[in-house]
């Protein structure tokens, strides 16, 4: 069994005052039961006369007999009672001068926040003592910054953690996780000091333009459809310890007006009559031949392996080199053949490059 020695009466009393030859009128707590005691004596010992209160050899009282009181002041008397606490395996008891668990268990050297009890902290200490059971609260871990403070609490949020070591962060400093949030068993609660005030920054968000086709405009015209405006937003950043060193941080950002991106429409309509620069020396050539050879002839064909469409079974890339939009199956059949022709010239006539197999038609 483990004893707590010097186990002492620890008790605040409000207030001391000086003796007046008048009615003075102090709170007695005794055992913690309250009366109003008056008298014309300025001392503890008079209050406790005007009480009929004699104090046994064990009993405790706070301030000591010869303290000079005046109205308004308190008086506590406590007698000794046995309090046994079982935590972790052994017992931790001992005579104690106190009313309830809570202020008993200081005496025993246990920290009320500290352990979880089988009774409330508020219960009474009966005449014949007390026994309760009591398993240790949780540990946890305070850093701010690199100083370490470990704590047991049964306290349920992130903040009642601080509150049991001590810790009580600075007004901008970063707290991880939040205050608010729920404690748990292990956790280790990050503080990160903010050094000075915070600074506020309007910065621009750039806004974006999108450009879009518009088959219904003439080809290569532009026609702004909505301007872009850039946005605001207030960043806020600050000097912080990190590490025991400083550095800057962005500690949140704030938009202030979203941004609105813009709209250009392109045009894609090409002039009645005009077409791909095609002809010339390819003019003359079999294309009809090529196009049986790659497609059937279809100019909607689209390879089965994929990637490759239309009369001369063009890939994207390539179409697109020549000046086509979209996909080449999708053409008509002549501006297939006329951009056909005007990649044939674009290549000085190496049809092998681009037709390997079927190009051999062209010329026959």
């Amino acid at each position: 069994m483990f004893v707590a020695a010097g186990a002492a009466l620890a008790l605040v009393v409000v207030g001391g005052g000086t003796a007046y030859a008048m009615d003075n009128s102090v709170t007695l707590d005794n055992d913690g039961e309250q009366q109003t005691v008056h008298t014309f004596g300025g001392t503890v010992q008079d209050v406790l006369d005007s009480a009929d209160i004699t104090l046994g050899e064990n009993d405790a009282v706070a301030p000591s007999p010869d303290t000079e009181i005046g109205t308004g002041d308190h008086v506590l008397v406590r007698s000794q009672r046995d309090l046994t606490v079982e935590i972790d395996g052994h017992e931790v008891s001992g005579g104690v001068h106190a009313a309830t668990l809570e202020e008993g268990l200081p005496q025993l050297g246990l920290d009320p926040e500290g352990v979880e009890l089988s009774e409330d902290l508020g219960a009474e200490i009966p005449e014949e003592g007390l026994d309760v059971t009591a398993e240790r609260a949780p540990r946890m871990v305070v850093m701010y910054d690199t100083v370490r403070t470990e704590v047991r609490t049964t306290g349920e949020t992130v903040q009642d953690v601080l509150d049991a070591a001590g810790t009580e962060p600075g007004e901008h400093d970063i707290v991880s996780p939040e205050p608010e949030e729920e404690a748990t068993d292990g956790m280790v609660v990050d503080i990160t000091p903010v050094l000075g005030e915070p600074e506020v920054e309007e910065v621009p968000i750039e806004a974006e333009e999108v450009e879009e086709e518009d088959p219904d405009l003439p080809e290569g015209e532009r026609e702004v459809v909505t301007e872009a405006e850039d946005g605001v937003k207030e960043v806020t950043t600050a000097t912080i310890l990190r590490n025991g060193e400083e550095h800057e941080h962005q500690l949140r950002e704030e938009v202030i007006t979203e941004p609105v991106d813009g709209l250009v429409k392109v045009g894609t309509q090409q002039e009645e009559g005009s077409a791909p620069e095609g002809g010339g020396a390819a003019g003359d050539l079999n294309w009809a031949g090529l196009a049986e050879c790659e497609s059937g002839g279809d100019p909607t064909a689209v390879n089965s392996a994929g990637g490759y469409y239309g009369l001369y079974q063009f890939s994207e890339q390539t179409w697109q080199s020549v000046g086509g939009t979209g996909l080449p199956s999708e053409a008509s059949p002549d501006e297939q053949t006329q951009r056909a022709q005007q990649l044939y010239n674009a290549v000085d006539g190496n049809w092998q490059s681009q037709w390997p197999v079927c190009g051999v038609h062209l010329h026959q």
